[in-house]
């Protein structure tokens, strides 16, 4: 009995299948849906097979998102599938990953994922894409070649989760699509927009296999623009640009006032006296009789009147 135990402490049963192929490309997202329809409510994980599975990532709880270190997790007890989420790949992504179910404490149901990242022009990571309230909001989505004929499909990130919002099998309403083959990209319209539809967009390409499924993922960032605050931005921008003219006209003004006073001759004026009757009346000048002089001058200046504006000079000869 003893050594029945420790057979079965050591013998772990896997259902274990051949090892499936992933690709996603570098920057780009990738979502991965494991399918596990016999054990709904089963404990589900995800972990790196090549680095020993050390580290096994899983929701710790059932029908959330839950974010686990650089993936976020999705237990579907509904549905029986575990949904993995990479955000943004890295070549260090790129490995085997053991997709599996815990059935019981000896027993393991896994898928074998081979993940390869690559490097292509069409997936240049992510977008942002701003439109006005009530009108229409447009983006495009770059695909492979490689995935030209796989149905095309959107999810809108949340905060707690990640909803479909276009597929083969679910259309939202206000939404469509239309699909350029020839330049391997297709459109995406969002009529009449509100502010709940901002956000993350996830849109790509959906690849089925057998056990699993997984969609490569292009991102874009949605803003809503509110008409009422576009006006307010906008008027202020027309006050800043006004006081800044207005004072560029006053610094000119200013200048020019300036050049004029330092250019200016001096000009000196002589005062007058206001009243006129502060005014010198008159004058006279006598010169004495000199030993020589043949006569005696006199000089007067007279004024007959207050505000006379002449002189007169009187000169009188007299004889020795």
């Amino acid at each position: 009995m003893k050594i029945l135990l420790i057979f079965f402490t050591f013998y772990l049963i896997s259902d274990k299948l051949n090892v499936y192929k992933v690709s996603g490309y570098s920057g780009g997202g990738l979502m991965i849906k494991c399918e596990h329809p016999q054990y709904k409510t089963k404990t589900k994980y995800i972990c790196k097979e090549s680095d020993g599975c050390s580290e096994r990532k899983n929701p710790g709880v059932q029908d959330e998102w839950m974010e686990n270190g650089d993936v976020s997790l999705y237990d579907d007890t509904r549905a029986g599938v575990l949904m993995v989420f990479f955000r943004e790949l890295k070549a260090a992504d790129a490995g085997t990953y053991r997709c599996g179910v815990k059935v019981s404490d000896y027993t393991e149901s896994f898928t074998q994922l081979q993940l390869s990242v690559k490097h292509d022009s069409s997936c240049k990571g992510s977008k942002r894409v701003m439109v006005n309230i009530a009108e229409t909001a447009s983006f495009s989505c770059e695909y492979s070649q490689n995935d030209i004929n796989n149905p095309k499909i959107i999810f809108k990130e949340g905060k707690d989760s990640v909803e479909t919002i276009y597929s083969r099998w679910k259309k939202k309403e206000r939404f469509s699509i239309s699909d350029d083959k020839q330049k391997n990209l297709f459109s995406v319209r969002i009529t009449a927009v509100t502010p709940d539809d901002g956000g993350v967009y996830l849109c790509g390409v959906w690849i089925n296999r057998y056990s699993y499924s997984y969609s490569v993922i292009n991102t874009v960032h949605l803003h809503i623009m509110d008409f009422s605050m576009i006006i307010i931005i906008s008027v202020c921008v027309i006050l800043l640009l006004i006081g800044g003219f207005t004072l560029t006209v006053w610094k000119l003004r200013h200048k020019r006032r300036g050049d004029v006073h330092t250019h200016s001759p001096v000009q000196s004026t002589a005062q007058l006296p206001t009243i006129l009757s502060d005014g010198l009346l008159y004058a006279a000048v006598s010169f004495q009789k000199h030993e020589e002089s043949l006569s005696d001058a006199t000089v007067r200046f007279s004024k007959n009147e207050i505000h006379s504006d002449y002189a007169a000079v009187s000169h009188r000869m007299r004889l020795n």
